[in-house]
């Protein structure tokens, strides 16, 4: 089992400068333990493989990222066509407003049995006589 502290001093050990203090520590767990030891190998493997690599972005790379970001920066315009989307609006808030008047219609149909004046404003008929009974009708 490698001991984290002492792995850590062998990363650091690769990357930067370490105090003589840290050194010899770190040398004395390389003698002591094995493992250490083929982590150093392996690390030191893996050093020079990624060394020995070129890395290189493709011609035009660097002008593509600063056209894009260019473009995020500016925004994106949408063009909007008002009397086209007007007109679609409209044509659905029609649609659904004939819908409802129809089933308005048909349920005033149902429950009244007819469709005369009387049913779509909500009065009964009052005959003369009725209508003079209610007026003098006193509490």
């Amino acid at each position: 089992m490698i001991n984290q502290e002492m792995y850590d001093l062998l990363i650091r050990s690769m990357n930067d400068q370490l105090t003589a203090e840290e050194d010899k520590q770190l040398q004395q767990a390389l003698k002591r333990s094995s493992e250490l030891r083929e982590e150093k190998i392996k690390l030191n493997k893996v050093g020079k493989l990624l060394s020995s690599r070129n890395y290189s972005f493709s011609d035009g790379f660097r002008s593509r990222v600063m056209q894009a970001v260019s473009d995020e920066k500016k925004g994106k315009v949408i063009s909007m066509d008002f009397s086209r989307n007007f007109t679609s609006m409209f044509n659905r808030i029609a649609i659904s407003g004939v819908v409802v008047i129809l089933l308005l219609v048909i349920s005033l149909y149902i429950s009244h049995g007819s469709l005369n004046i009387n049913t779509f404003t909500g009065v009964d008929p009052i005959s003369e006589d009725n209508l003079i009974s209610v007026l003098l009708y006193e509490k």
